[in-house]
């Protein structure tokens, strides 16, 4: 059952559409669900001075990004960066715990579109660039690359957070490729951190 902050926001959502002259994009997607968003900015003096976004995808997807519109309008990018899953589904007097996913969405969503402002670059990365980092990993070739990107899948680190249960919903996506995917992960990891 949805509360009546997330029906109020899905009934009528804030700062729908794409803001006039907008600085950058943060598409985010999930395979599982379906649900894809992209949030767009606009920054003057280093704080977010309009926001807006596009949503495909169910109520709670719809209440989260209007509500990340909300939360994050007015902020500086680092006050933007801090606001987590947690603070959305907390605005929006809580979700059900299998509508998670959404508010984690848009909280990835208003980051990628920080990170990709503090990068320069309007879009972030293009279809030919995610689907090469795809073909980097052992063991998927282009046709599993361009499955991923079909399934929502908008960048090499959204690929890699995913779980063998998200990973194993993708149809057309064997054993094998799966299991190539979550080693690689694994091998990022130890990298990383």
């Amino acid at each position: 059952m949805y509360s009546k902050r997330v029906l109020e926001h899905f009934q009528s959502p804030r700062n729908q559409g794409e803001p006039a002259d907008w600085d950058a994009v943060g598409k985010v997607g999930n395979p599982i669900c379906g649900d894809v968003m992209y949030i767009y900015i606009k920054v003057k003096e280093d704080k977010i001075a309009d926001i807006g976004w596009k949503t495909m995808g169910c109520a709670a997807a719809i209440a989260t990004t209007s509500m990340i519109s909300e939360l994050a309008k007015g902020k500086t990018l680092d006050e933007a960066l801090a606001i987590t899953r947690q603070d959305v589904a907390d605005a929006l007097e809580g979700l059900p715990p299998i509508k998670m996913h959404c508010s984690n969405l848009a909280a990835d969503g208003l980051h990628k579109a920080i990170e990709n402002y503090r990068k320069g670059s309007r879009e972030g990365e293009s279809k030919e660039e995610v689907l090469a980092q795809f073909i980097r990993i052992p063991g998927v070739d282009e046709k599993t690359a361009n499955i991923l990107w079909e399934q929502g899948i908008l960048s090499l680190d959204e690929l890699l957070r995913l779980h063998p249960e998200e990973l194993a919903q993708i149809k057309d996506l064997d054993e094998n490729k799966i299991a190539s995917i979550l080693k690689y992960a694994e091998e990022q990891a130890k990298t990383c951190g």
